[in-house]
């Protein structure tokens, strides 16, 4: 059997999953702040679960971005440790897919929405069976439902928007706008509300898997996460 860890540290609530022959079968959610601390002890309790342990993974597959600076950079080290330690092999997913795979149920297109720079976003349009139409692309914030529009052509209205870290004042442009948001907050991103699909680490874990299975693996010395824009570094105090 092919386990294989998914590890999704890209947004602010982060997520571990355990996928079993490309089925993802258990999950954990790692709050704001966790990324680090909870990331290997959440990692063994899954295992754990299912009587496995790190030398039993065929593979890792973490969120290559875009996404936060710090929350990537986490996850790929502690993957990169565990994949030369072991040794495993190691793949990214995008976070653009990872998150249209999480809601590939949904109905209509689906567009994933991530930080960008400054004023942007970086959007991305799928199929619900998440295919990419379109993107991703850098998008203002103020065109970005316009753009949406655009992007999906006459007649696709329908349009659910992936959005974790989404800020208040764009969620609520977008809702005006008449969008369907999915991401609806702290359970929702975990995977543990009532009516919400598995967490991105389950979608990173089953397309890891894919990813693995058509040779598609990361150099371990080479691998690096996509952020999607420069990190905001400050001129050093004379």
């Amino acid at each position: 059997m092919r386990y294989i860890l998914g590890i999704d540290t890209a947004n602010r609530f982060g997520s571990v999953a355990l996928a079993e022959d490309g089925s993802a079968s258990v999950w954990e959610g790692l709050a704001p702040g966790e990324h680090s601390s909870g990331l290997s002890r959440a990692a063994e309790r899954l295992l754990r679960e299912r009587g496995r342990t790190l030398r039993d993974l065929s593979g890792i597959a973490v969120s290559g971005g875009p996404g936060s600076f710090t929350g990537l950079r986490i996850g790929l080290a502690w993957a990169k440790g565990v994949c030369f330690g072991l040794p495993v092999k190691l793949t990214l997913v995008s976070a653009h897919e990872a998150n249209a795979y999480r809601h590939r149920r949904a109905q209509g297109l689906i567009a994933t929405v991530l930080p960008g720079e400054r004023g942007q976003v970086q959007a991305s349009l799928w199929s619900a069976g998440a295919a990419c139409l379109w993107g991703p692309e850098r998008v203002s914030e103020e065109d970005l439902a316009e753009v949406l529009l655009e992007a999906a052509g006459p007649g696709n209205t329908a349009i659910a928007v992936a959005a974790p870290d989404l800020k208040p004042e764009l969620r609520e442009l977008l809702e005006e706008a008449g969008y369907v948001l999915l991401d609806r907050g702290s359970n929702d991103e975990r995977g543990s509300g009532a009516d919400s699909p598995p967490p991105a680490a389950a979608a990173v874990a089953e397309l890891g898997d894919r990813n693995l299975l058509a040779g598609q693996n990361e150099d371990l010395a080479g691998a690096v996460p996509f952020y999607g824009r420069t990190p905001n570094a400050r001129k050093p105090s004379s």
